[in-house]
Parts: C-alpha cells; sequence; structure tokens
C-alpha cells in the first residue's frame, strides 16, 4: 500500500513546472542554520528559567535532557516549542521549572555542542507549537546553472511551494510509516509509549496529506479550485467551505489572503470539503479506508493544512559562481525541504 514518492519529497509534484539546476547541501552544519522565531520578555521573576541555546550538531531532546541533567531535575522539567534538527546549526528557546531556586550559571554547560547565550525568568513554561516560525539560512554548493535557480528561486517566492511534509517526519526510509502501518492495523495493537504513538499517528497523516497534496497537481494543476474546497485564513486555523469560488473569493487567494486546507485524516466531526473537493479527497484516500478507519478508532480527529507556502522576508546571497545563500523564513510546522526541492534537484541530506 505505500508509494515510496509519498516518503522521498524529491519525488513530489513541484508547484512550479520546468527544469531545475542541480545543487549540493550539507556540506557541513554551517550549511543549514535555523533561527527560532519567538519574541519573548524577562519577567525577571518566576520558577521557570528560559534558555536561548545554540547548537550545532545536536538534537532537541538531548539538549533537553543535558539541561535536566545539570539542574538535578527530570527531562519532564524542561520544555520547548518544537524539535531542531541535529546535522545543523540552530538557535532555539528551552525552559525549566526550578522552584525556589536563584538562576542557576548556565555558562557551566557550554562545549561545542551547545551554547546557552541568554537566560531569562517567567512565570510560565514554554509550551510546544510557541514559536510562529523558524528563520533559515542555507548554502547550496556546486549550483550546476545559477541563472536557472534565481528563476526559480523568484517563482517560489512569488507563488510559494506546496506546504510538504519533510522526509523526518517518515523517519530513515521511511521506517516510521511501516512500522505505524503494522501498529495501527495489527489485530491487537501493542501499548506505546506517547511519544512513538504520536509519532506514527503523525507519520500516517503527514503521508496521506503529501499524497493528496501531490496528486492534485498531477491530476489537476497548480491553479485548479474545486467547488467545496476547504479554506483557511493566512496565519490562522479559521477555515471555511467554498460552496463556489467567485471573484472575490478568487481575488483574495490570489493575494494570499485565504489559502486552499488539504486533511490530516482522522474522524471527521463536521466536513470541511463538499462537492467536487470531498469528491476528490475520497477518491484518493479510498485505498487508505483502513487506516482512516484506525484513526477514528483512536479519537484522531480531522485536521486541516495549508496546501501552499510562502516564504518570507526571502533573500538570495551569492557567494561565488557555484556557491548561493539562500534566507528565508517559514511558519511553524512548514519545512525548508519544500522550499529547497523546488529551487533545486538537490544530493546530500536535506532536511
Amino acid at each position: 500500500m505505500l508509494a515510496p514518492e509519498q516518503v522521498n519529497c524529491q519525488e513530489l509534484a513541484a508547484l512550479n513546472a520546468g527544469e531545475k539546476p542541480n545543487a549540493a547541501f550539507k556540506a557541513s552544519p554551517e550549511d543549514f542554520q535555523v533561527i527560532e522565531q519567538l519574541n519573548v520578555d524577562d519577567e525577571q521573576e518566576g520558577e521557570h528559567q528560559w534558555l536561548w541555546v545554540k547548537k550545532r550538531g545536536a538534537n532537541t531532546a538531548f539538549c533537553a535532557e543535558k539541561i535536566a541533567r545539570f539542574a538535578g531535575v527530570s527531562p519532564k522539567q524542561v520544555s520547548y516549542s518544537g524539535l531542531k534538527d541535529r546535522q545543523a546549526i540552530t538557535w532555539q528557546w528551552f525552559s525549566i521549572q526550578l522552584p525556589g531556586k536563584d538562576t542557576l550559571d548556565w555558562q557551566q554547560l557550554n562545549d561545542d555542542e551547545m551554547t546557552v547565550e541568554r537566560v531569562i525568568r517567567r512565570t510560565k513554561k514554554l509550551r510546544s507549537g510557541l514559536h510562529t516560525g523558524n528563520r533559515f539560512v542555507i548554502r547550496l554548493h556546486n549550483v550546476s546553472d545559477m541563472a536557472l535557480l534565481k528563476n526559480r528561486w523568484q517563482q517560489v517566492t512569488q507563488s510559494g511551494a506546496i506546504n510538504y511534509f519533510g522526509e523526518q517526519r517518515f523517519g530513515r526510509f521511511g521506517d516510521n510509516v511501516a512500522e505505524a502501518e503494522k501498529w495501527i492495523l495489527a489485530s491487537r495493537p501493542k501499548r506505546l509509549s506517547k511519544t512513538k504513538r504520536g509519532l506514527y499517528l503523525s507519520a500516517l497523516r503527514s503521508y496521506l496529506f503529501n499524497l493528496i497534496a501531490s496528486e492534485r497537481v498531477k491530476q489537476l494543476g497548480a491553479d485548479a479550485l474545486l467547488d467545496g474546497d476547504c479554506a483557511v485564513l493566512a496565519g490562522s486555523n479559521s477555515m471555511f467551505t467554498v460552496e463556489q469560488w467567485d471573484d472575490e473569493l478568487k481575488q483574495r487567494l490570489s493575494s494570499n489572503d485565504i489559502e486552499i486546507a488539504l486533511p490530516l485524516p482522522g474522524s471527521a466531526k463536521k466536513t470541511m470539503t463538499a462537492g467536487e473537493s470531498a469528491a476528490f479527497e475520497s477518491r484518493l484516500l479510498a485505498p487508505y479506508e483502513s487506516w482512516i478507519e484506525a484513526l477514528a478508532k483512536l479519537r484522531v480527529d480531522e485536521g486541516r493544512r495549508a496546501w501552499k507556502v510562502i516564504p518570507a522576508e526571502a533573500e538570495l546571497n551569492e557567494l561565488d559562481e557555484a556557491t548561493v545563500e539562500l534566507s528565508f523564513t517559514l511558519p511553524s510546522g512548514a519545512y525548508a525541504t519544500t522550499i529547497l526541492n523546488e529551487i533545486a534537484t538537490i544530493s546530500g541530506e536535506p532536511k
């Protein structure tokens, strides 16, 4: 049942058609930098110590455990807004609950893997998903055709990219999807940890989203509109059903005020699509009915995700005739992979 092209993002349909140049990525962690977008004030009091951490070659969970060990508490006392890549240089916030304690000397934690650059006190902990987005600084090497890459970059900064989930969501070689399928279809599914359960459910729903997003381009074209589409207001979770695409709604779509939202399958308490759009999605999901039934039994509600994403504050800096540095901001939950795969055929390990 699994189709490898839904796991390998470079095999998914691109929003912008045409030839792409070749480029190499991730010669070193410096080639991939991520800065979490989250502005917080120093309240100078409270039992939660917030740390602005720079890390290199270390994943988020590793740093959280290191913070907990230093403070002598359980890792459950450490919070972060989102996971950041290991093979990169990243900046992000952590918080740790230490009631009744003075601010620790966090500089003692500094080493080649992580550096605490700022410490503040707040009355509340950092909650998952609080950051608004991420700022990416990416270097591509050995670009085969710089003029073509610049043209593709202009296209994606104007019209965007399909908002695919990145390959890391599916595990190495898509293992998370395969293992998740075995788990939900087992006659007596084994109990999983909360973390692994969430990982498996997320992998399945992300796989199906990528499937529908890619097939919409392949079968209908990048600009196709269907009566009954679900639309989401930009920068929000407010959604509505488009009974018919009139001129006003088309203009709002063109100006990026709204975007088409595709399903993250689960139990549908309220159907957000109708007519042509509902029929199109149902036809694509029909082979995965057993998955969707299992998700419903597990009380996973259907969600929706914007079909396209447009990079904000986009910049291109040509470092030499074959090396380019790209800078752009994406909303929380969007992947830099989606942008890279629109502008070039990448070798290396884009994450």
